[in-house]
């Protein structure tokens, strides 16, 4: 469900472009430059690089329980991380779903469907391989102005398959 890194860049500068979409107005998603970009591909096979997309994500509030729409796997190098731990949950055999506006193939769960399957805390400068293909909710352990992550997500490789890049190059 999730794999912790090696790799540990600190306080990672970035410079935030245009939005490219928002869900809920909880969770944003923008265009970023990165002065450590090479540091940031790294951590993928160059083979591989093509497959991914980069990004800047905020989130202002809890998220509830969903599966993302459009990936199947994330990288977040968490750049400001307000104690919030991201749960992971079993997969439920017939749980009650719903979509806001412009999910597309991913869903919010009813969380009494839900079972807690595991958790992480992230702390700044950490990076973390998240399968979002499966149910996970962040749950804000304190007031949250704001959570920021850089994100390398990919449409094209599931979480076992990223895991196995990251061995490659050394990271987990």
């Amino acid at each position: 469900m999730f794999a912790k890194l090696k790799t540990n860049l600190g306080k990672l500068e970035y410079s935030q472009l245009d939005k490219q979409v928002d869900y809920g107005n909880v969770i944003s998603y923008f265009n970023v430059e990165l002065p450590k970009l090479d540091e940031v591909l790294g951590v993928i096979p160059e083979k591989y690089r093509n497959a991914f997309s980069m990004s800047v994500m905020k989130i202002n509030a809890g998220v509830p329980a969903h599966t993302d729409s459009g990936i199947k796997t994330t990288i977040n190098f968490y750049v400001k991380t307000p104690p919030c731990k991201t749960v992971f949950y079993k997969t439920p055999t017939k749980p009650t779903t719903y979509q806001i506006l412009n999910q597309t193939n991913g869903v919010l769960f009813d969380e009494k469907d839900l079972e807690e399957a595991d958790s992480f805390v992230a702390q700044e400068g950490e990076v973390w391989c998240l399968d979002v293909t499966k149910p996970h909710a962040v749950q804000p352990l304190e007031d949250l102005e704001e959570r920021v992550a850089v994100t390398l997500a990919t449409d094209t490789y599931y979480f076992q398959e990223v895991c196995s890049m990251l061995n490659d190059t050394g990271n987990i």
